[in-house]
């Protein structure tokens, strides 16, 4: 029996670009994500609570294990 690479059965021929790819956009999302709470907890001035409001809408929208 021929034993499959990992990744052959996708049909992909550029998986390190693919692998590269998602990579960057997980490192990209990780880091907006903490912006994102950073802002929700550390807002100030006359437009707290709109602004608190909504950076936890949009943080909540967040894909969960983000």
């Amino acid at each position: 029996m021929k034993t499959m690479k990992t990744t052959e059965f996708t049909g992909l021929r550029n998986v390190e670009n693919v692998t590269k790819g998602l990579q960057q956009l997980l490192a990209d999302l990780q880091v907006y994500y903490t912006n994102l709470r950073g802002f929700h907890w550390n807002i100030k001035g006359r437009e707290f609570f709109l602004l608190h409001e909504k950076f936890e809408g949009k943080w909540m929208r967040l894909p969960k294990g983000s």
